[in-house]
């Protein structure tokens, strides 16, 4: 198959609201994989996304019975890169809260776009992620870690100034961005690198050690 075959087959599955979602999957994904198409120039000749486009076709690399899971449901275009991301039990949760949602009042997810619900659904099955689990460490605790930092010459000059500012961020309730959560991480697991944070901890606060150890998975 060529190129310019390959990229009128796409264009005429996406475009083609009478086949399924499954069959969609597998008729541009086959197309796409075999004439060796780029992701930019697909979604530009057919009028989609890249990210549409890409959520789509990391789809295909599931089992089939998965996608004829997803296929039966026929979830939003939204909530594709979602589901890619999610294993297969949370995929299942997620179709199963998306059926049920469709025969229930649309008040119960009154605040949440599609993609935002299926995310929820999937965090019921996974629990939260280790930026939600660090997330949840008071000011107090983020300004005691600071402090232990500070003690054992752990953090760069500016990591200190960023712990501190977080941790008086979260006294005053304010919650942390999505990148204040990664960089966060990359600073309490710099401090579990240099012993700053262990189990049994000899410094009294083995407590919120075990807490922060807890949510690294460690």
């Amino acid at each position: 198959m060529d190129k310019i075959e390959a990229l009128e087959i796409i264009k005429e599955k996406w475009n083609d609201r009478e086949i399924s979602l499954g069959e969609k999957i597998e008729s541009i994904s086959e197309a796409y994989y075999s004439a060796g198409l780029d992701l930019g120039t697909t979604a530009a000749f057919i009028k989609a996304t890249p990210a549409e486009l890409d959520a789509l076709l990391e789809l295909s690399e599931f089992d089939e019975d998965i996608i004829e899971k997803i296929s039966k449901a026929n979830p939003p275009k939204t909530t594709w890169s979602v589901l890619a991301s999610a294993s297969e039990d949370e995929i299942i949760q997620a179709l199963k809260a998306l059926e049920d949602d469709k025969d229930s009042s649309q008040s119960k997810r009154l605040h949440y776009t599609k993609s935002e619900f299926v995310y929820q659904k999937m965090v019921e099955v996974s629990g939260p992620t280790v930026e939600q689990k660090l997330a949840n460490l008071s000011g107090d605790d983020l300004k005691h870690l600071h402090k232990k930092a500070t003690d054992y010459s752990a953090l760069t000059e500016w990591q200190s100034k960023f712990l501190k500012s977080i941790a008086a961020q979260k006294k005053r309730g304010k919650a942390l961005s999505d990148k204040q959560s990664v960089q966060l991480i990359k600073i309490i697991q710099t401090m579990v690198d240099k012993d700053a944070i262990t189990r049994n901890s000899i410094d009294g606060d083995q407590e919120i050690c075990d807490r922060v150890l807890d949510a690294l998975g460690k």
